[in-house]
């Protein structure tokens, strides 16, 4: 579901420091292709294990010069066969445009539960067809689009989006809010592609169910 490709530079600070911030031990890169998120996390999170998701076999040696520990030689539907691996944080970048809606929504309830955090990046509307159909624009991603989950944070910029996902895998810090105020705090900007620069300023939605538990206390079924 991948392939060798461009990949927009809009936020690229702003996912380094995200990372920087949750501070991950394994990382996957879904549709890793070129290797640019390998590369462009190598040094910010040293110490992490990056493992690329990317069935172009033409890609390999690139993904290993940058530096990933692992390659996965498969689709991403073939995930569900390894259903009990966990990340501390997946990336999805401009790669989930390419598949069907209904498959990519169901590749990221999947990832949902075996994730601490989901970075995704994809182009408001950019119509692209190709032969191969994994190679084309196949579906749009507004925020609408993640209705389903409860505790996310989102920026456009231009005609990009960014959104980043609290997994429902463990309660281990930083949270949301605290990542988040963390990243709109460090004077960062995306690259806008007019060539102008936005500061970074991701929104919290927060739609967590919280049960009363007394007059004082509720009871939280999501990590924060």
């Amino acid at each position: 579901m991948a392939h060798i490709g461009e990949s927009w530079l809009t936020f690229d600070s702003l996912t380094q420091h995200v990372v920087k911030t949750i501070n991950p031990k394994r990382i996957l890169d879904i549709g890793a292709g070129g290797g640019k998120y390998g590369a462009l996390l190598k040094n910010v999170v040293p110490e992490c294990e990056l493992i690329a998701l990317e069935c172009d076999e033409v890609a390999f040696p690139q993904l290993r010069e940058v530096g990933y520990h692992q390659i996965l030689p498969i689709t991403a539907d073939k995930l569900y066969e390894r259903s009990g691996d966990l990340y501390d944080v997946v990336i999805l970048g401009d790669v989930i445009e390419h598949m069907l809606h209904s498959q990519g929504r169901d590749l990221l309830e999947f990832l949902n539960y075996r994730s601490r955090y989901l970075i995704i990046s994809t182009p408001e509307c950019m119509p692209m067809s190709r032969p191969i159909f994994f190679e084309g624009h196949n579906s749009l991603w507004r925020p609408d689009s993640f209705g389903w989950h409860d505790y996310w944070a989102h920026q456009q910029c231009g005609v990009m989006h960014f959104y980043l996902l609290r997994g429902h895998d463990n309660w281990a810090g930083p949270g949301l809010a605290e990542v988040v105020s963390a990243v709109n705090g460090a004077g960062i900007f995306n690259d806008h592609s007019s060539d102008k620069k936005q500061a970074v300023n991701l929104t919290i939605h927060d739609s967590r169910y919280k049960e009363p538990a007394d007059e004082h206390n509720v009871v939280l079924y999501r990590p924060f």
